[in-house]
């Protein structure tokens, strides 16, 4: 689970006569076991299209990468913001950046540091400390999808034609995604991490996170403060999550205690896994980049993941990015600025900010409505979104039904998976690749009980996890200025 945070400046794209422009990203990652920051460059050029002019990334490079700190912590259930605070301070003045250079950026909170008391305040002092910064929300699918973005795994799997599976293991976590040919398309999250619980010099416990506490029966250990642990119970407790998680991966959950491990609703893969890739933090002791112990269960957690693959003769790749995948994957955004037709039944409810992208899987051999349903109800619990409570936009690629029949049976499936938005009155955000944004918009306010709130873009490219701003309609009503904040996952 995590909080994500960021911003796009604009920077006088409208109606500029530049032809290229630079961005500045800055990505903060507070995560179970360690902190981190980065700074990013993003170069755009304006690009001459058949449909008119867009502002692409072209260049991309990493301008500072920082050191990583142990997360300061006030308490067992609290982050100490303060020192958080002096950290970025430092970092900042280390990079020789102030936050009136930032333009772009993250901040997120992840795996058990999510789950303290002052987490959600924290982000948001902490984006306000670090740069113009906007906010937003997301759980622990959603995690997995920026780790296995931001790790390269995606990239990977795209070039090479892989079905891949990224496992991003932290101090409290374990995001799973599962890439094929560069789509994910499963992802998972287990209570599996190397500081669940953490001792001090004398092996002494000085940190417990309460999922660790479901190994108390099998372990025999009532988990205390200041309860002194063998090496010999360090390690049995690495192997029983290091099991747990291949239970998880390998779809075959059979212990009570992988099930209560689990945070989300289990994988549901049938096709062949090519490779197996791991990131995050417990990644460094997998691949041995570290020997380095920090007084957890980490280089343990990491020896028994390598036993079990070697075991069972998987294929491992190593990604680019091992324990900051997710600060890259969340903290560097790209832009589109597009206008293009739409279909805007009330004027009123625009401009809009910071809408997420979901994108439903929909076979365009096998539109009718039950499907259409089902891939929106499937997106919304891989961003863990519950229907009706935020704003989102659905994102459809390619022919969605050239009749009218087919696009009242499309607009009709689009309906049936959203009746708590519609109930309260919330905008109904659509985005299509194709020139159909107003012949769907239309179709739906006719055909449906969808009457009001209406918002259907056409020609606009845009991936799952980006965020959206919408303005109100310029040139007479008929185009609308659309900017896309995608995160920019690769290197």
């Amino acid at each position: 689970m995590h909080l994500t945070i960021g911003l796009l400046a604009l920077r006088g794209l409208e109606m500029s006569e530049e032809h290229t422009l630079t961005l500045t990203s800055a990505g903060i990652d507070v995560g179970t076991t360690t902190s981190h920051l980065i700074f990013s460059k993003l170069k755009l050029e304006k690009i001459y299209t058949p449909r008119g002019i867009k502002f692409e990334i072209t260049e991309r490079e990493i301008l500072y990468k920082g050191d990583i700190i142990l997360t300061p912590l006030t308490d067992a259930q609290t982050i100490d913001y303060l020192k958080l605070v002096e950290f970025l301070k430092r970092e900042y003045e280390n990079a020789n950046m102030s936050i009136d250079d930032i333009d772009t950026g993250a901040v997120i909170i992840t795996g058990e540091s999510a789950k303290k008391e002052n987490a959600e305040d924290l982000v948001k002092a902490l984006a306000h400390k670090a740069g113009k910064f906007v906010c937003a929300a997301a759980g622990p699918n959603f995690e997995s999808v920026i780790a296995a973005m931001g790790s390269g795994a995606v990239q990977y799997s795209k070039e090479a034609k892989k079905s891949v599976i990224n496992i991003d293991i932290g101090g409290g976590t374990s995001n799973i995604a599962i890439v094929k040919d560069g789509e994910i398309v499963e992802a998972a999250c287990v209570n599996v991490g190397g500081r669940l619980v953490a001792f001090d010099g004398d092996s002494k416990i000085i940190r417990i996170e309460a999922p660790i506490r479901i190994l108390e029966e099998q372990t025999g250990i009532n988990f205390d403060y200041g309860l002194e642990v063998s090496e010999e119970k360090k390690r049995e407790m690495a192997q029983i999550l290091a099991d747990s998680l291949f239970e998880v991966i390998n779809q075959k959950i059979e212990t009570q205690i992988a099930k209560n491990l689990l945070m989300t609703n289990e994988l549901n893969y049938d096709d062949v896994i090519d490779e197996i890739i791991f990131s995050g933090g417990v990644a460094e002791y997998i691949y041995h980049k570290t020997d380095e112990e920090y007084g957890d269960l980490g280089k343990y957690l990491g020896e028994e993941i390598r036993r079990i693959v070697k075991e069972n003769k998987m294929n491992m790749h190593e990604p680019i990015e091992l324990i900051r995948a997710t600060v890259i994957g969340a903290g560097q955004y790209t832009l589109q600025v597009s206008g293009v037709t739409t279909h805007i039944s009330d004027i009123d409810i625009l401009p809009i900010h910071n809408i997420p992208v979901l994108e439903p899987k929909i076979s365009n051999k096998e539109i009718n409505e039950e499907n259409v349903r089902k891939a929106i109800l499937k997106s919304f619990e891989m961003f863990d979104v519950n229907e009706g409570e935020e704003i989102v936009a659905l994102s459809f690629k390619g022919a969605i039904g050239g009749s009218y029949a087919g696009l009242t049976t499309f607009a009709k499936g689009v309906v049936d998976a959203i009746p708590n938005t519609i109930a309260k009155e919330k905008p109904i955000i659509m985005i299509f690749d194709r020139d159909i944004g107003n012949s769907v918009g239309n179709v739906m306010k006719r055909e449906t009980i969808a009457k009001q709130n209406i918002i259907s873009v056409d020609e606009i490219n845009v991936q799952e996890g980006d965020f959206i701003d919408v303005d109100k309609p310029k040139a007479g009503g008929q185009v609308v200025p659309v900017v896309i904040k995608s995160l920019v996952f690769s290197n």
